[in-house]
Parts: C-alpha cells; structure tokens; sequence
C-alpha cells in the first residue's frame, strides 16, 4: 500500500481560510455582515446576482406548531465573495418573511469549511443555529482530514439542499490544447510535466481532478492555491495547463473568451455553456461531479423544527426571483427534503471516500 500523500493546505476557496471575521447585523439589511468586510468586499458577481433578488411576500404554512423565538443564526464556513457566502445570505434575508425571524449570517471559515459545521454539530438542537453545508464539507472533509470534529452521518441533521454546480474543464483559449483527447495525448506524452489549479488542497476542483486523472489514465501535477481567482489568472496567462473548478468561477472567463471549455461533468449539458460536451459524451461517464449546496442543523434536532426549516429554505430558494438569481449566477436551483438529503449525503460519501483513498490523499 503507498504512503499517503501530505497535502498541506497552501490553497483554500469555498473550503476553508483561516477565521476570525467577527460580523455585525447591516444597517440595509436583517443579515449579518462581516464587520471588517463592510466597507471594502467587493462584491462577486455571483454575490451581486444573488443579492439582487427582491423580498418575498410571506410564504404559506407559515402557521406552522414550530416558529423560531430568536433570530436564526446562519453559519457559513467560508469566507465571504464564494456562491456558498451568496446562497446563505440570499436565503437567511428572507426568514423574516418565512418564519417570523430574520437570519442572520456570520462567515467562520478555517480547516477547509470544517470548523462551522463542527460548531454547528455542537450546538443546542433548537432550530436557532445551522450551517450552509456542501459536497466538500460534508462527504470529503471526512477523508481528508484526521479529524473534522464531526461525523457527517452521526453529528448533522440533514435540512435542505438548494442548489448544485456542476464543474467545467477549462484550458487557456489560445493554447495548443483543444479537446479533451488533446489534453489526454498531451499529458500521457508527458507524465507530470502538465499542471492543473484548484482553489485549494481537498476542495472540489482538485478531487474533481483527481477523479478525471483515475478515469482517464493520466498523471498530472496539482497546483494548489489560494481561491479560485488566482489560479484562474494563471490559467489565463499560461502558467497552468488546466483546471476543472465550479463553473461559476471560470464562467466569465469563458464567455469573455480568455478560457476554452472542453467538458463539463454534469450528466447533462449546462444552459450557461450550452455547445459544451459533458465527460459522459466523450466516452468518461464516471467523470460526473455535482457540487451541491444545503443546510444541516445539530443532531437530535426534532422533525417538526427540521421540517418547518426545510418547508421555508425550499420555498425560498424555488421563488421565481430566488431562482432566477441562482440561474443566472451559474448554478441549478436543485432542492432536496431532509429524507433525501440523507439518502443524498451517504452516496457521495461512498463515492468521495473511494476517489480519496485511491489517489492516496491526506491533508495535514
């Protein structure tokens, strides 16, 4: 058996940078906002797409025998500017509407999105505290890290699912490499010597990668940095000969014509790149990644409050004007109960864990 590779995290995006960002309720708004942001965040597209949705009237079932007695806190275990920032603002904004509180959002990155979901798994099962959760932090972290400070299958009760990406291949547009058979020719005739980005060592893009060099046959060296946005500058200067991120990420980059996108690994072509192929198309079925995006509370929380939660995030997410907003940011408005997001949460930890302990991978 080989030795586990060491990855140590010199690069983190949507999973994890380091914490401390204290957050204050905005004069203009009933979400919290990071108090040593306010004056100098740019805003993301992603983020102002998102944002820009109206309020919602009052939604229905509002009647329910469960309604929260405090503000709900909303705990999103990135730093702000990424679309799990975005969705959890745009969500929290609106439970003043949907039940009665407001949310209020408070980013606490750190250890790759681990640190918030462990808060959250330890706070009391009440329904006044949850944590945007995705792929990464949920199915992936477990088998990266020796200890996440939490078991996604014993510690979390699964809420909602709002949303999903899919990842796109992109290489730089006016570079020699023009298909994905390019690129595999390209790196079985140079072993290592090809260079793929991610946002971070353990976050989706690289696995992603990992998986689309297992399924593919081909060694290709991991660049980590630290984001997206840097390791996409240095896929458009050349420095890097591919990266397999979030498609909201490289999106722009795309359609200004500065990356070429050769696949996507969603099981159907996405409506933002219609003219690109999907892995499956070109004879790789198994190279399908969907990141996904929900919300977990604490173990042991009781299904009448887990299911008002759930009633009222799906509701606000599959709005005409919610929904429009996540369309146009990149991702699907893709919503799962809490039944299915349990189901949802075991097959990606079975998938996840096989492609991790195949390429050998740990973080320290």
């Amino acid at each position: 058996m080989p030795e586990a590779r060491q990855l140590r995290p010199a690069a983190q995006d949507q999973h994890g940078q380091d914490p401390e960002i204290r957050t204050a309720a905005a004069a203009e708004s009933r979400v919290a906002f990071p108090q040593n942001l306010r004056e100098d965040h740019a805003m993301t597209p992603t983020r102002r797409a998102l944002l820009a949705a109206p309020a919602l009237l009052a939604l229905p079932g509002a009647a329910c025998a469960w309604a929260p007695e405090k503000p709900v806190r909303i705990l999103i275990p990135y730093t702000p500017g990424a679309i799990n920032d975005a969705l959890g603002r745009l969500i929290g904004e609106r439970f003043q509407d949907a039940l009665g509180q407001p949310g209020l959002v408070e980013n606490r990155p750190g250890a790759s999105g681990s640190l918030a979901i462990a808060a959250t798994a330890q706070a009391a099962p009440d329904g006044h505290q949850i944590v945007v959760a995705n792929t990464a932090n949920l199915c992936m972290n477990p088998f990266l890290f020796a200890n996440t400070g939490y078991d996604p299958k014993r510690d979390i009760t699964p809420v909602a699912v709002v949303a999903r990406v899919m990842n796109v291949l992109v290489v730089k547009a006016d570079g020699p490499i023009r298909s994905v058979p390019d690129l595999i020719a390209a790196a079985k005739a140079q072993p290592g010597r090809l260079t793929f980005g991610s946002s971070g060592a353990g976050s989706s893009p690289h696995l992603a990668a990992e998986l689309f060099k297992a399924k593919t046959g081909t060694d290709i060296t991991h660049v980590p940095y630290r984001g997206s946005a840097p390791a996409q500058v240095d896929l458009v200067a050349g420095r890097l000969t591919m990266s397999i991120d979030n498609l909201p990420n490289a999106l722009g980059h795309v359609q200004e014509g500065r990356l070429r996108a050769l696949a996507v690994t969603g099981s159907a072509r996405d409506p933002a790149l219609p003219e690109v192929p999907t892995f499956a198309e070109l004879g790789f079925p198994e190279v399908e990644v969907h990141v996904w995006f929900g919300f977990v509370g604490p173990a042991n929380l009781p299904a009448p409050i887990r299911d008002r939660l759930a009633e009222a995030i799906i509701r606000i997410a599959e709005a005409p004007e919610t929904a429009e907003r996540i369309t146009r940011a990149g991702a699907t408005v893709w919503t799962r109960n809490p039944a299915q997001m349990t189901t949802l949460v075991a097959q990606e930890l079975d998938k996840w864990g096989g492609v991790i302990r195949g390429a050998n991978l740990r973080i320290e």
